[in-house]
Order: structure tokens, then sequence, then C-alpha cells
């Protein structure tokens, strides 16, 4: 039995579609943008404690060396690197703004209920990452009111809530670094 050129079939493969197979890089999208939530939510708490021993600083100096109207040397410095660290959380924030932004216009983009996270949807991660980026906001604005007024103050009880607030952020997203840390080992 010869075969003619006619008679050959050719082989042609198809893709077979999986679970994790997504549309053109949503997974891989996502996952960038969720693990540089995680990188700056890192970089937001070393900052975040660094402030908090500048503010203690501030307070030992401003409670046990400060006389009347006299401000010692050494305060000049503390406020300058408490200054930088707002600075560096300004930073954050931006990006984590960014972040939010880009998610929401990839969960406009794809309509599709399919998970891109374990069970989580675009849109629920993009409304995850919205309330994260809410309440980093709010969390700098407190953190820079306490940095416009530490240096000025000599209530020793108002002195203690604004350490407070540099180190229990009362409005940050209680659950913002499990989020990010869940969702990086999950995706590929």
């Amino acid at each position: 039995m010869s075969k003619t050129p006619d008679a050959v079939t050719h082989f042609n493969p198809r893709e077979l579609s999986t679970p994790n197979k997504d549309f053109p890089g949503v997974s891989k999208t996502v996952f960038t943008h969720v693990s540089r939530l995680h990188e700056l939510l890192n970089d937001w708490r070393k900052i975040k404690d660094k402030g908090v021993k500048l503010c203690r600083a501030i307070s030992s100096l401003k409670l046990f060396e400060c006389e009347d109207d006299y401000f010692p040397h050494q305060l000049k410095p503390i406020m300058e690197s408490l200054v930088d660290a707002l600075e560096s959380l300004k930073d954050i924030v931006n990006g984590v703004t960014i972040i939010d932004g880009q998610l929401q216009a990839l969960a406009k983009l794809q309509q599709t209920d399919e998970p891109v996270i374990l069970t989580w949807t675009v849109k629920k991660i993009s409304d995850t990452v919205g309330n994260i980026s809410a309440s980093i906001q709010k969390e700098y604005e407190l953190k820079k009111v306490v940095t416009e007024n530490v240096a000025h103050c000599r209530d020793e009880k108002l002195i203690d809530v604004y350490i407070s607030s540099w180190e229990l952020e009362p409005y940050f997203e209680p659950n913002a670094y499990l989020f990010a840390e869940i969702g990086l080992p999950t995706i590929i």
C-alpha cells in the first residue's frame, strides 16, 4: 500500500487550555504588580521602624533636655532624618497608587471571572489593592502631621500619641502584608 502525496495527512498540534493558562500575560502582569507591592510594603515597614526610632529620640530630647524655648542642637539632624523618612514613605505611596491604577485598568480589560491567583479574579485583586492604596495614603497623611508637629510639642502625652501613630498605624489595611505574601508563591 503506497501513499500518494494527496493521501498524507499532516499533523497539526492543538494547544489544550489548562486551568493555569490565561489570557495573554494577565497572570504574569498581576504577579509582577503583587510582587512590586510586596517590595513596597516591606520598604514601608523598614522606614516606619526607622521613623519610630527617630520619634523616640525626639521625645527623649524634647522631654529631658529641652528647657522652655531652648531646643538642643541634636534635634535638627534627627528631624531632617524624620523628614527624609517621610519623603521615602511618599515615594512608596506613589508606587502603590501606580500599581492600583494599573490593576484597575487591567480589571476593566479582563471582564471574565477567570481566577489568576488561586481563586482571586483580577477585579478582586484590584479592589484589594485599592483598599491598601487608600489606607496607605491615610497613614502617610497621619505621619505627615506627626512629622510637622513632633518637634514643637512639649506635652509628654501628645508626644506618646505621635510615637504610637508612627508605630501602630491605625489606618493601615490590616491584611496588606498577608495579601502580598500569599499572592507571591501561588502565581506562576
